[in-house]
């Protein structure tokens, strides 16, 4: 009785440390928790036109926080994290006299 005590407490220790290794041997990444949303999106004119390097304020309506980015080359612009709310966009962009776009009011 004695000795299948002992072995079944053996096993059992055993058992729980080769849990134990394969639990630190194997981490699992970890992410980071983001607790916003992402708005993105195309400046565009009247024409459907591209507005490429427009300014864009992004801002929270309850906290009057403002967040500024710019479109890139082909018109597309991303705002990372932003917190849930209602948010006013602001589109700004200078006219560029080398360029016509039909239907676009600088």
């Amino acid at each position: 009785m004695l000795t299948s005590l002992l072995s079944n407490r053996f096993w059992a220790s055993f058992f729980v440390s080769v849990l134990i290794a394969i639990g630190v041997s194997f981490p699992h990444p970890v992410r980071a928790q983001v607790a916003g949303a992402t708005l993105t999106g195309t400046v565009t004119d009247s024409s459907g036109a591209t507005i490429p390097k427009a300014q864009l304020t992004i801002t929270d309506l309850s906290t009057g926080v403002a967040r500024e980015v710019e479109s890139d080359s082909a018109g597309l612009y991303s705002a990372p994290n932003l917190l849930p709310g209602t948010y006013d966009v602001k589109v700004t962009a200078s006219a560029d006299p080398g360029r016509h776009d039909a239907g676009w009011a600088g």
